[in-house]
């Protein structure tokens, strides 16, 4: 597949983006609901170039990867940008008494991105997880509840007006009270996975390969041999936060690789996310382990475990490629929340 990337000029200082597509000798162009400066003449039209520049390479890697079925089916809107939905959906829906709480969530959800925009294609359930833990960890007592429910609202309405294909919000539990803990393995839980059988080899290589490295799924499915050398040192830049990790392999790491492949092929050969989780969701099931468990706890579970073995927070962060430790600190909170319900389970030894 070839994908060429052509300008149309436009009225009004405007370009549109037409990619022409040259797949199994067919061809199929396909304008793009993009449109930048011809000549930007502001330090803001500058920034929005660059911005919706960066979107369409983005959209040209998602079809390299993806095929491009998911370019044509009509009516989505999913490079629309969601701050700005979120803003029309607080003029047109939000009731007076609750727009301070939807546009208080909205400015933590800014300050959570760190960019001027977030295309919905971006949003997916790894992105809520993670927005979820900052908000449990700047926040106190029923906010940080109040604040996803207010997002979870705002995402519902876009995916029924098609700026998602599909909710991604619509399997994370947002529990009053109880939101700074995350289901986790133990590493007895983890053993037992393992001796437990999975319906995909791969998915159960690739999910305990991430408990051992703190890999999100949007990582370990494009990771290839070339990321990891001859010294078993895994190095990949991370899909989402675009920091580099590099690590050396635990020796259960290494056993989880099999054999070693060419440079550019892929270590493990994954389905989609949502076809991950469903395999995932059978496998921990048949392990009899009674815990709502999603790829991203196998990031948790790598976190945790490395803080309860005593390994200094700035080290974690490395090896999660943070870039703030605050986002680390959420581990630390998780792992003396489960140190304490262990505590809780001694049994009473004096008499009343």
């Amino acid at each position: 597949m070839t994908i060429k990337v052509r300008e149309v000029e436009l009225k009004n200082n405007l370009i549109g983006i037409q990619l022409d597509i040259h797949n199994n000798g067919t061809r199929k162009k396909k304008m793009l609901d993009i449109r930048y400066y011809k000549y930007p003449k502001t330090p803001l039209e500058r920034e929005i170039n660059k911005e919706r520049k960066e979107a369409v390479k983005k959209i040209v890697a998602n079809i390299e990867l993806k095929g491009i079925d998911d370019l044509y089916e009509k009516g989505y809107q999913t490079e629309k940008d969601f701050f700005e939905y979120c803003d029309e959906f607080i003029e047109r829906k939000a009731q007076h008494s609750e727009m301070r709480t939807f546009k208080s969530m909205l400015t933590k959800l800014k300050a959570f991105r760190k960019k001027k925009k977030l295309p919905c294609s971006e949003i997916d359930e790894e992105f809520l997880i993670s927005f979820k833990d900052y908000l449990d960890s700047t926040l106190n007592g029923s906010t940080p509840f109040n604040y996803f429910k207010k997002l979870k609202r705002i995402i519902k309405e876009a995916t029924i007006s098609k700026y998602f294909k599909t909710n991604p919000a619509l399997n994370i539990k947002n529990s009053k009270g109880v939101s700074a803990e995350k289901d986790i393995l133990t590493s007895e839980e983890a053993f037992l996975l393992s001796m437990t059988e999975c319906s995909n080899s791969n998915v159960k290589r690739a999910f305990l390969f991430s408990c051992l490295t703190g890999l999100r799924f949007c990582d370990v499915k494009i990771l290839k041999w070339s990321n990891i050398n001859n010294e078993n040192i895994l190095s990949i830049v991370q899909v989402k936060t675009k920091e580099k990790v590099v690590m050396p392999l635990h020796e259960n790491a290494i056993k989880l690789l099999g054999e070693k492949g060419h440079g550019k092929s892929l270590v493990f050969d994954l389905p989609s996310h949502t076809g991950c989780l469903g395999i995932l969701k059978k496998w921990v099931e048949k392990a009899e382990i009674d815990k709502h468990i999603t790829w991203h706890c196998a990031r948790h579970t790598f976190a945790t475990s490395l803080i309860f073995a005593d390994v200094g927070i700035n080290m974690v962060s490395s090896l999660l490629g943070h870039k703030d430790l605050r986002q680390t600190q959420i581990y630390v909170r998780t792992a003396e929340l489960s140190k304490t319900k262990a505590i809780n389970k001694l049994p009473n030894i004096l008499a009343d």
